[in-house]
């Protein structure tokens, strides 16, 4: 009896990923990678782009948010040490968009105020696939907010390319910042956000992207769902030697410091 077309496909698809694969499919593999085809659609390759520097995470280091739902803080200027000095403004900045709020502790000094989460900061921090544990709105040593850019232009696309063992889909990119992201409404947010700490420019940048084919646990391939896979630009630890779920390590805003 002959099989059905249907078969025959899914099993050229599921040989054909398994061998593009760096790693096999058992109980303890979290996702599989694969390079994406060179027949892969300019659509979804955009879309991918502008849902990734949509979604990249601006992060600022703010030791003392240790202390939200914790503790109260003392802020007095005299007691804060030299990497403390901006965090009444980041406090401030979080409680002025409704992520924490703030409350005066007169009893325990002039300067002392207690922080805590709002139901729209919890909300907001809540992790999801593909977001790295310091992506939060409010996290144990800062705050890391969408940088929300937006694609202008893609300027070149590199097949199957290898870089460190790995073969990607390697993209170049005009992006510029959204006008009505918080970075654009919020100057002191961008201050907080600025030299070392983040990048969240105003003008158009050239950036370059990574892509890998990305299938998460469950939804290999070869388990009954070839349609699943993703574009990512997925991040490797090479302290444990695997891929994590974090989908922005290929990302960078800023390449090779051209701009």
């Amino acid at each position: 009896m002959r099989k059905p077309i249907a078969d025959i496909l899914y099993a050229c698809i599921a040989i054909a990923v398994a061998a593009c694969s760096p790693m096999p499919v058992d109980d303890d593999t979290p996702m599989i990678i694969a390079a994406p085809s060179p027949s892969t659609p300019k659509s979804e390759i955009t879309a991918a782009i502008e849902d990734l520097i949509s979604t990249y995470p601006v992060c600022i280091d703010v030791p003392l948010f240790r202390a939200v739902d914790v503790r109260p803080v003392d802020l007095d200027p005299a007691k804060l040490s030299v990497n403390d000095e901006d965090s009444e403004m980041a406090f401030d900045v979080m409680v002025r968009l409704g992520y924490m709020t703030k409350v005066p502790r007169p009893d325990l000094g002039n300067r002392v105020f207690e922080f805590k989460r709002t139901q729209l900061g919890t909300d907001a921090g809540q992790r999801r696939a593909g977001e790295s544990a310091d992506s939060a709105i409010i996290g144990t040593r800062g705050f890391c907010m969408p940088a929300r850019r937006k694609l202008v232009e893609i300027k070149n696309v590199e097949d199957k390319t290898k870089v460190a063992d790995s073969w990607y889909l390697i993209v170049d990119f005009i992006h510029t910042e959204d006008p009505a992201s918080v970075w654009a409404q919020n100057a002191d947010l961008r201050q907080l956000a600025g030299g070392e700490r983040g990048q969240v420019p105003s003008g158009s940048l050239v950036g370059r992207v990574l892509l890998q084919r990305v299938w998460l646990r469950d939804r290999h391939p070869v388990r009954g769902a070839p349609e699943s896979g993703e574009l990512w630009a997925p991040e490797y630890d090479y302290v444990h030697n695997r891929w994590t779920d974090i989908r922005w390590g290929g990302v960078n805003l800023r390449p090779w410091g051209l701009n």
